[in-house]
């Protein structure tokens, strides 16, 4: 009886160890989506103009552009506002944003 007890104990720490390795190869903690604004020297060709009160629509856009460099994460699932952000770039064919005397160049991507 205790040999059997010993084999079963034996194969759920052997399950639950491939399960935790399993869970440990999928898990991606930089996952998500990210905006980027790199200033730019000299300005663009195209570039859409925004003022501060434009970037308020798009709080994660400005939080990029008020900090060039950074890699801004977006919240799962607040995609909406970066969609339109993302269409009005599109819409103009540029990835370049003009705020007062400033030039940036906008990235938006997904780490998945």
């Amino acid at each position: 009886m205790k040999t059997k007890i010993k084999i079963l104990v034996a194969i759920s720490f052997v399950i639950l160890a491939i399960c935790l390795i399993f869970f440990l190869m999928i898990y991606q903690p930089g996952a998500g989506m990210y905006v980027r604004a790199d200033e730019l020297q000299d300005p663009p060709e195209k570039y859409v103009e925004f003022s501060l009160a434009d970037l308020e629509k798009y709080p994660y856009v400005k939080e990029a552009v008020m900090n060039p460099g950074k890699e801004i994460k977006l919240p799962f699932g607040n995609d909406k506002n970066m969609d339109e952000f993302s269409e009005i770039m599109y819409t103009n064919g540029t990835e370049y944003l003009k705020l007062d005397t400033e030039y940036f160049h906008i990235n938006y991507y997904s780490l998945d």
